[in-house]
């Protein structure tokens, strides 16, 4: 069977947690790697393994999660590129790009770099995913269970099991290494439970037969094209000052992009781990996502307001209750919205929050 795309409109839910726990990667590695990993979801497929492995674009590290509770016996995959996996072995280790470079282009781990890879990166990897899960789906719990290297064609150890596949894929750039691609799986039968429904392919019916694959359009449904046409569909403004935004979800960061580029700010956004130093964020406007079990950074707002009462902060509360907000308000935020809300709200708090820019001198040759 070769990869199949899904049905539109048949995979919403999946779909929705897919992007989460992809939005997590750069969320989770990027301030223990010191680089910026930008991230962009692809298609949404169902394949079998060995049909995965054949169309795995190079030799790729493979890093399995075990999930527990309902799910327990489950596992959860995830792929990158093998240089991409040198990469942040090296990063994390602190090796000179100059010798990273140089070992990405071997295409080898060498000796160490294998249990960095693998293990204190799929540690965090993993701690990142089931931060996600643990709040999108009932019953469930995952850590990193082990790790292999597969090449295209290859893995007489089946790797990937044997049960069909539903997979999301993703292109990936750490820094200013090249761009390559990646992506997550779990079984089909874990996927239906996810999705609230049967996974359905284009051109079939609700029951996958066996040949569900012929014929199947090969359009691709990547949700980041849909994301880059409503981006698109905003006017860009004129940039008038920077935002810096220290966020949990990925759904946050996506209405903060469309709110940025309308109001003219430029975008900053920090690691999931990373704490504001207030002295870092004078002239500029501060995001601070609060999810119910953060009520520090209703602390962090305090501070930043003790520094500079002039550096505007916004909270963007999940689950917000008279309690929160009261809390919010108590920390000296300019601005508190619950969150989910709609990118034009979003954008009429952030645009009143814009300091004023200061007017040019007079030319010495006005009358």
């Amino acid at each position: 069977m070769t990869a199949t795309s899904l049905k539109p409109g048949t995979s919403t839910q999946l779909t929705e947690l897919f992007e989460l726990l992809t939005q997590s990667i750069p969320e989770t590695l990027s301030s223990l790697v010191g680089r910026d990993i930008d991230l962009k979801i692809g298609d949404t497929l169902l394949q079998e393994p060995q049909g995965l492995v054949d169309a795995l674009p190079r030799r790729s590290a493979i890093a399995r999660g075990a999930m527990d509770k309902k799910y327990a016996g489950k596992t959860f995959y995830t792929s990158f590129e093998l240089p991409d996996a040198i990469a942040m072995s090296g990063l994390l280790m602190m090796t000179p790009d100059e010798v990273v470079n140089q070992r990405r282009n071997n295409k080898e781990l060498e000796e160490g770099e294998e249990e960095a890879a693998f293990g204190e990166l799929g540690n965090v990897l993993y701690s990142g995913f089931g931060n996600v899960l643990r709040e999108k789906v009932q019953e469930i719990d995952i850590r990193m269970q082990g790790h292999a290297v597969v090449a295209p064609g290859g893995d007489a150890e089946k790797t990937f099991g044997s049960s069909k596949l539903v997979t999301c894929t993703f292109r990936m750039k750490i820094g200013g290494f090249p761009e390559s691609t990646g992506l997550i799986a779990v079984d089909e039968e874990t996927a239906e439970l996810w999705n609230g429904a049967p996974i359905v392919t284009k051109g079939s019916e609700p029951a996958i037969e066996a040949d569900g694959g012929a014929g199947a359009s090969s359009t691709p449904t990547g949700v980041h094209r849909l994301e880059d046409e409503i981006l698109e569909s905003i006017p860009a403004a004129p940039i008038r000052g920077s935002l810096a935004a220290y966020l949990v979800q990925g759904d946050v960061y996506r209405i903060l992009r469309r709110s940025c580029r309308r109001v003219g700010l430029e975008l900053r956004r920090h690691g999931k781990g990373e704490i504001p130093n207030p002295a870092a964020h004078r002239n500029e406007i501060v995001v601070l996502e609060v999810p119910a079990s953060e009520d520090r950074r209703f602390d962090w707002c305090r501070r930043i307001k003790d520094l500079s009462d002039s550096t505007p902060v916004v909270l963007l509360l999940r689950h917000p209750s008279r309690q929160r907000v009261t809390q919010a308000f108590l920390s000296r935020a300019d601005a508190i919205l619950g969150f989910p809300c709609e990118e034009p709200q979003l954008s009429q708090k952030l645009d009143t929050l814009v300091p004023p820019q200061a007017s040019p001198p007079d030319s010495a040759d006005d009358e």
